[in-house]
């Protein structure tokens, strides 16, 4: 029996949808599973060659201790992300749960109930040893081992290569949710050597010895959020974009200890003994530098918690002085190209 002119538009419409279904179920196929490992082009090198490698975790180290109960394993990348696959044992922390909601300064750390909340909930205990990954460089693994220094409640590694490494070199990956008992935490005096404010650093801007180190890429240092941002930088301070930090684009990979020192840091005048305050667009952004250059062996630094989304602000608290935004010219780590980060 012959088709009619409906059943030709019928089959040619199944036909259309056959092919959208097919190309859709290869776009999932290639979206699900085991996510790709990256390619490495820079290997992390060893903690041990760091001037202070107890705020540095290799990954050989940690697939040493995957079991170990005195080792918190805490993944801060999307929530997302972390169920498509994360190291075993590891639990999830999103960032922002520590930022401070209704502070006009966005990023500003949480209240002390909301930190003990987050933490606790974690499963963190007093005296653990937190290690910390996350997949956007370690700028949000860094907050989170900054607030528990500050916060008294666990020392911190930071893992180097984070899971780009981890994956690259074969290492186990699940999706398994870990079942962790939360913890109820007590007030702790806070580490307040290592956070600044506005208010004590106004009154020493331009005094000889102390060190403003402006953490922001150049597209951080054009960001005005619509217009609640001036463009520039905190008076004297010297910009050393975080991504500098790393040893390759699009990594975790902690950049050589030699090279940081003299091409980044030392580079732009900095020595190990002097007083640092480190900021960037805003407090979490800071974290990184933060901890690279605990790190590297300078021992006081400070973290201005409001950083240019306090000092920044079309409306300020206070009329905060600025100068002109210059970003510095620090070499940028190895990549595949293109320019250099922070470039817009």
């Amino acid at each position: 029996m012959g088709m009619g002119a409906a059943g030709v538009v019928r089959t040619r419409r199944w036909g259309r949808v056959v092919v959208l279904l097919t190309l859709l179920a290869a776009i999932v196929a290639g979206c699900g599973g085991r996510p790709r490992a990256p390619t490495i082009a820079v290997r992390p090198v060893p903690a041990e060659r760091y001037p202070r490698p107890e705020f540095l975790a290799d990954t050989a180290w940690l697939a040493e201790r995957l079991d170990v109960p005195g080792i918190r394993i805490v993944d801060l990348s999307p929530l997302a992300d972390y169920r498509r696959g994360h190291i075993p044992g590891a639990v999830h922390v999103w960032w922002q749960d520590l930022v401070e909601r209704q502070n006009p300064a966005y990023g500003m750390l949480v209240d002390p109930e909301g930190r003990k909340r987050v933490i606790g909930a974690a499963g963190i205990a007093p005296g653990m040893t937190v290690v910390a990954y996350d997949n956007a460089g370690g700028r949000y693994a860094a907050r989170f081992l900054w607030t528990l220094l500050y916060t008294n409640y666990a020392d911190g590694r930071l893992l180097n290569g984070g899971i780009a490494t981890w994956r690259a070199e074969g290492r186990p990956v699940t999706r398994a949710m870990p079942a962790v008992a939360p913890v109820a935490l007590d007030d702790r005096p806070t580490n307040d050597a290592i956070l600044y404010n506005a208010y004590d650093l106004a009154p020493r801007l331009g005094e000889p010895g102390l060190m403003i180190v402006d953490a922001r890429t150049q597209r951080e240092g054009l960001e005005t959020w619509g217009g609640l941002l001036r463009v520039g930088r905190i008076p004297n301070a010297r910009s050393i974009p975080w991504e500098r930090n790393l040893g390759q684009r699009g990594t975790s990979v902690v950049r050589e200890p030699g090279e940081l020192l003299s091409a980044v840091y030392e580079g732009q005048g900095l020595r190990r003994d002097q007083e640092v305050i480190v900021y960037g667009l805003t407090g979490v952004d800071a974290a990184h530098t933060f901890w690279t250059m605990r790190l590297l062996g300078f021992g006081n630094v400070r973290l201005y918690d409001g950083s240019w989304a306090e000092w920044g602000a079309v409306n300020p608290i206070e009329p905060w002085p600025i100068e002109p935004l210059a970003v510095g010219a620090a070499p940028a780590p190895p990549g595949a190209g293109g320019p250099a980060l922070g470039a817009k």
